[in-house]
């Protein structure tokens, strides 16, 4: 019988957390979120507007990355940013590779999604650029098109360690300021065209990254650490189900599911960040997001969220189209082949790769690591 989680209260005990189980579960969710909006039964599965799940992924990534580049920076005096742009590489990009030349293979050469054939080997080239996003909001709804949050991702991966732990280093007030500002003014474009649509995501990024210097901060934590209670946990999902509920209701988005309220981002990121943060506390009556099940969908998360219109795509082939209890078939064929595709991905590229990742960036932060060495602090892990 699985024990419930130890709830995190205490500041020092948040600040020796090296890892969040919960956190892992919950990118499980948002990647099969994403992978029941890819359904063709959209009839059977539309309500859940699954699309959501791809801003609940920028709110963690944006929480976890400016939690271990504080934490890191703490350890070292700096972020060693060389060492962290290496880890990001070898973190994103085999995966993906690996992902689009397996689209090459199954659109180009063996047929699938053959009405799309054309448009996606247009597109290759923006696939193969840091600007993978171009397709998407160029409203080319075309296999693939998924991609555009990988572009969002990378450039803030780019950006943000330089500008937060660089520029601003040390300076908490600062940074927190830049991000809180940001995640506002970056809404203001959405609100006055279309084109803003590309800016407009970085906002969730930025709100779990303001969740993260909060949790950081001693004086915040303690106000902060009340959302691992049992109450505080239930209301911030309560919240995030309602949020998630009115995007149904109001339909923020234009044709092809591109976000095109101003009012969307910031409301949808803020109720994210207050599931995150209880998340992380470990709240009571989380436990079950820290199960075996969950967490194994949640380490294979990114290679099913780039996949996962493959074997939904193979289901297809084999499952006609008939009533609910064919599209329950389909539905389960589909996850099942992905998962399995997302798994073998993970063991054959992502954690071999991961691993090269960390070797290499070691040998990058050497000469950081000998100049903080005095200070008898040990190097943070990663």
């Amino acid at each position: 019988m699985r024990t419930a989680p130890r709830r995190i209260s205490g500041y020092h005990a948040w600040r020796a957390a090296a890892f969040f189980p919960a956190l892992e579960g919950l990118r499980g969710i948002a990647a099969l979120l994403v992978v029941f909006h890819h359904s063709r039964s959209h009839w059977l599965w539309g309500w859940l507007e699954g699309w959501n799940g791809v801003t609940l992924f920028f709110v963690l990534s944006g929480f976890l990355i400016t939690t271990l580049a504080l934490r890191e920076e703490d350890a070292l005096g700096a972020l060693r940013w060389r060492a962290f742009f290496v880890r990001r590489v070898f973190r994103i990009i085999p995966v993906y590779l690996a992902s689009l030349a397996l689209y090459v293979v199954a659109v180009g050469a063996m047929g699938i999604a053959a009405g799309h054939r054309g448009p996606f080997l247009h597109a290759l080239p923006w696939y193969l650029s840091p600007f993978p996003e171009v397709p998407f909001f160029s409203r080319t709804h075309i296999v693939f098109s998924l991609a555009w949050s990988l572009g969002i991702e990378e450039k803030f991966y780019l950006l943000w360690p330089l500008v937060a732990f660089v520029l601003l280093r040390h300076r908490a007030r600062g940074r927190l300021g830049l991000a809180l500002a940001l995640a506002l003014v970056l809404q203001i474009p959405i609100a006055l065209g279309s084109n803003g649509r590309a800016l407009a995501p970085y906002s969730a990024i930025l709100v779990g990254c303001v969740l993260a210097f909060l949790m950081h901060n001693r004086s915040s934590f303690a106000h902060l650490s009340r959302f691992g209670s049992k109450p505080f946990f239930l209301g911030a999902v309560a919240l995030l189900v309602v949020v998630q509920g009115l995007t149904h209701v109001f339909h923020p988005t234009a044709p092809g599911f591109r976000v095109a309220a101003a009012w969307y981002y910031l409301p949808y990121s803020l109720a994210a960040a207050m599931v995150i943060c209880a998340l992380a506390l470990r709240a009571g009556w989380s436990g079950w997001l820290e199960s075996a099940p969950m967490r194994f969908v949640g380490r294979v998360s990114y290679p099913l969220y780039l996949t996962h219109p493959l074997g939904l795509a193979a289901a297809g082939m084999f499952v006609a189209r008939a009533g609910i209890v064919s599209e329950l078939v389909y539905l389960a064929v589909g996850l099942a082949l992905s998962l399995a595709l997302a798994h073998g991905i993970h063991r054959a590229v992502e954690k071999p790769l991961i691993r090269s990742g960390k070797r290499l960036a070691a040998r990058v932060s050497a000469p950081a690591l000998e100049q903080v060495a005095p200070r008898g602090i040990a190097p943070a892990t990663s």
